[in-house]
């Protein structure tokens, strides 16, 4: 449908079609700056406010004695849940007479800016998270099939910058998880941009002698450590946050990060590391208020996310 290229009034346009131009702009730029919704599968929350998954513990094996009954073992079973109750706005208002109802470009941007904001806002909740997990001690009564979260402290207060040093304490976690049968190729490891042009310093991982087709020092790309992908990423909170939008009294203030958990450099994190879920997936909308004389633009989700396992959570923190 051409759009009208005088003035209007907004009206004038269908609402579906600007609902359609907008809401098309925020899904696309949320599903292209997301790292999280592609990584961490989000489950729907229907019915109720709460998502509940099963641990498993771990089977016992039992060798056979000819003419001995075996006896059975209980395989012990835990749960996790995450609650979904707070939804989270993306909102722009204008007045009657307005470049939003003519020009789509201003439809484009806006809708740009809203997905980035609510990408941005959704992968540092899962990140936070699995900051948390790595602190984790090991569920109790699983007989030993989840284990703790790992953490590593580089011990002065410039060693984050030393890039043999970030990257020893990164593959500590590394080894420390396949001790546990963990596949750490299905893990992510994201550092801040400073990190990974730390680790771009690295003689053996940017060398063909040691590590072929890794990386690229003149492009400023690192693929991976010791077969996880490595990933750059701004939204690592790097600063105490208090009040955050999804901390609440019912949630005991999950989503706040203390000074010490702001110190994280490097977080290492595998699909099954958190539990997450959704009531509202990103929806947009544009509607006229009769009453305010104005027209409103709004994308909202609601979402929750906890850990689901600590010993698949890692993080490296500064000094």
């Amino acid at each position: 449908m051409a759009l009208p290229t005088t003035s209007a009034h907004l009206s004038d346009l269908p609402v579906a079609d600007m609902i359609e131009q907008y809401g098309g702009a925020v899904d696309a730029q949320f599903a292209k700056s997301s790292i999280m919704r592609k990584m961490v599968t989000v489950k729907p929350v229907r019915g109720t406010d709460t998502l509940i998954n099963r641990r498993v513990g771990r089977t016992t094996l039992t060798a056979l004695t000819p003419g001995v009954r075996p006896d059975a073992s209980k395989t012990e079973f835990g749960r996790v849940s995450v609650t979904v109750d707070t939804v989270v706005l993306a909102r722009d208002n204008r007045s009657m007479l307005n470049e939003f109802q003519t020009d789509f470009s201003a439809r484009d941007e806006l809708g740009k800016d809203h997905g980035k904001e609510q990408a941005k806002f959704f992968d540092q909740a899962f990140l936070i998270q699995a900051i948390k997990g790595a602190s984790l001690a090991a569920p109790a009564n699983l007989n030993g099939s989840i284990g703790a979260g790992k953490k590593e402290t580089l011990l002065a207060s410039n060693d984050h910058l030393d890039p043999d040093l970030l990257y020893k304490a990164i593959t500590r976690i590394l080894i420390a998880m396949q001790e546990e049968d963990i596949d750490t190729e299905e893990c992510a490891i994201l550092v801040r941009p400073t990190m990974g042009e730390v680790l771009l310093n690295n003689d053996k991982l940017v060398s063909r002698e040691f590590s072929p087709d890794n990386s690229n020092f003149s492009l400023g790309k690192m693929k991976s450590i010791m077969g996880s992908p490595l990933i750059s990423t701004a939204r690592i909170p790097n600063a105490a946050i208090a009040g955050h939008k999804l901390s609440n009294a019912g949630n005991s203030n999950a989503y706040d990060v203390s000074a010490a958990e702001a110190k994280a450099v490097a977080v290492i994190m595998h699909p099954d590391s958190l539990l997450a879920g959704e009531t509202i997936p990103l929806t947009s909308d544009v509607y006229f208020d009769k009453i305010e004389k104005q027209w409103f633009i709004d994308s909202f989700t609601a979402f929750g996310v906890s850990n689901r396992r600590p010993d698949v959570c890692g993080v490296v923190n500064r000094f």
